[in-house]
């Protein structure tokens, strides 16, 4: 699926730019259209990072564009790429008041700021761990309770917050809707097969339980396993980058 919707990007870019499939074939070193027009029809798998870097230089796209392209495609950002995009946003991150992360579209966490190891409890090595172990925004939720302590609910707002692995799980199979094929996306549950909790809810989970309403925003409340039983409320936003839509910042802010 997502392979004929790259390449239905591919054909409407070109048709827009007024280019043939001959003129993008003979800049790319082609000597005939069959394979650009397979790519464009989804005829064929999946194209390799390198074809698609070539079709985009044929295209002349802008950073914006070429973004899209690799998010609609699956592509997994590049380390380059990741410590680029690092390097833009993490200054916003760290100075941010409040819990503040990057992640990836497949949920990788790249880069966290300090608040959310103290609202979450999360153990202080993570702050400085390498985007290149980074774990899966997922696999929070099924991590022993010295990880990750904490109680989390999450919706649209206070009536509709359900436990956080169910509408967490959720919503990940939503994002996720015809990438089930990818690498990532088979070592990544492959690996989480491997917990009890997770082989128990995952199978459960319909997308359809979880009805968010607004898709860049969410409600969560976190309480501390404590005595006190501290409880946190926060609206979320979630932003995608405008040069690489790959990457999206998560801001929260103060719900009380």
């Amino acid at each position: 699926m997502l392979t004929a919707t790259l390449g239905r990007l591919i054909k409407d870019h070109r048709l827009r730019k007024r280019l043939s499939q001959l003129e993008i074939s003979l800049r790319i070193g082609w000597r005939d259209t069959t394979r650009l027009s397979k790519i464009e029809q989804g005829r064929v798998g999946k194209p390799l990072r390198k074809t698609v870097d070539k079709i985009m230089e044929a295209l002349d796209l802008n950073k914006q564009e070429r973004g899209e392209f690799l998010l609609v495609g699956g592509y997994l950002p590049t380390d380059e790429e990741i410590k680029k995009v690092i390097k833009l946003v993490k200054e916003r991150i760290n100075t941010w008041p409040y819990p503040a992360y990057l992640l990836d579209f497949s949920w990788r966490v790249l880069c966290l700021n300090q608040h959310t190891i103290d609202i979450f409890k999360l153990p202080s090595a993570l702050k400085s761990i390498s985007f290149k172990k980074a774990p899966n925004l997922l696999e929070f939720l099924f991590s022993p309770k010295e990880v990750l302590p904490v109680k989390i609910e999450k919706g649209d707002d206070d009536k509709s917050v359900q436990p956080f692995p169910i509408a967490q799980v959720a919503q990940f199979k939503v994002e996720q809707n015809g990438r089930d094929n990818e690498k990532w996306y088979k070592d990544l549950i492959k690996k989480l097969m491997q917990n009890e909790q997770f082989r128990q809810v995952w199978p459960k989970v319909d997308p359809k339980q979880y009805h968010k309403k607004l898709l860049d925003y969410e409600y969560k409340v976190i309480t501390w396993p404590d005595k006190s039983h501290k409880t946190f409320r926060f609206h979320i936003f979630t932003s995608r980058l405008i040069q690489d839509q790959r990457f999206q910042v998560v801001l929260y802010l103060t719900a009380e």
